[in-house]
């Protein structure tokens, strides 16, 4: 699928801000992949590869608060609820790094609210205990848990480690 100039415009500086982003910025193979996939939307248009991880452009979309770049991406087809080697989706990347703006379009689109991951974490969940306390972070968990998220992982780990059977 072609994408509009206009867009077009906006998504460059998006893939601009997702340098940014700790994780990105010291990952060699994550910026290629990146680069890669920026690339391949000029000549090809929007499509969803995955990269390191298993993570697919969407969960970086969506942690880079990426909003044209996310609706592109859910136009064409992307799996709102893809997983990543952790069985992590976009919104528990988008929710960790209070992507407001991520959560918003991915649960507009159908993104499964209360997904658990490998550690029994919630989007909820990552966002609590990992993101750090910003205005934002707390604008996207009011936002979260007026929508119906729930906080189930952290509680359910600790259960399991206090079992060892975790």
């Amino acid at each position: 699928m072609s994408i509009p100039r206009n867009s077009k415009t906006v998504i460059d500086g998006e893939f601009g801000r997702m340098e940014n982003i700790a994780e990105i910025r010291l990952s060699d193979d994550i910026k290629a992949f990146l680069n890669d996939a920026h690339s391949s939307m000029e000549s090809k248009g929007a499509s969803n590869p995955q990269g390191p991880c298993k993570r697919s452009l969407i969960h970086y979309a969506a942690m880079g608060d990426c909003p044209e770049l996310l609706r592109c991406l859910l136009r064409t087809g992307a799996a709102k609820d893809v997983r990543d080697q952790n069985k992590r989706t976009p919104l528990s990347w988008a929710a960790e790094y209070g992507a407001l703006d991520s959560v918003k379009i991915l649960l507009e689109y159908g993104a499964k609210i209360n997904s658990v991951d490998d550690m029994y974490f919630t989007p909820l969940s990552w966002l609590i205990h990992a993101s750090p306390p910003t205005d934002k972070a707390k604008a996207t968990e009011v936002y979260l848990r007026k929508n119906g998220a729930k906080e189930k992982g952290a509680k359910r780990r600790w259960v399991l480690r206090k079992t060892r059977m975790f």
